[in-house]
């Protein structure tokens, strides 16, 4: 099983002292190894929440992506979320209440999305 880094069995006491002295000499000496090395444990650490969340984002997206198509496969109607079109309804986002694909609309070009010109 594997044991903590800090954590040494059978090591003699004078040993350890003077582990210990060297260590504390050598932060005096060099100050700014403290925040270096806190620094780049850090590093690793905040890439891999960034990473996290955005993985989390994506699958939340994408899942709302499968959601929308299979409701149009369905033929229930609207992808807009506030439309009670349906079958047999009317949609007033869409001619004749039938969906069309959002890249066709120019009113949706800026909702979320930042499109360079």
């Amino acid at each position: 099983m594997l044991k903590h880094k800090f954590i040494v069995d059978n090591v003699d006491p004078a040993e350890f002292k003077e582990h210990r002295e060297r260590f504390s000499a050598m932060v005096e000496e060099n100050p700014w190894l403290i925040p270096t090395v806190i620094s780049l444990e850090i590093i690793p650490v905040t890439t891999m929440l960034h990473g996290f969340w955005k993985n989390r984002q994506l699958k939340k997206q994408l899942q709302i992506e499968r959601e929308h198509t299979k409701q149009l496969q369905l033929g229930g109607g609207c992808q807009h979320g506030h439309c009670h079109g349906g079958k047999g309804g009317h949609c007033h986002h869409h001619p004749g209440g039938k969906p069309q694909l959002l890249a066709d609309e120019p009113h949706h070009m800026g909702h979320g999305h930042h499109h360079m010109g």
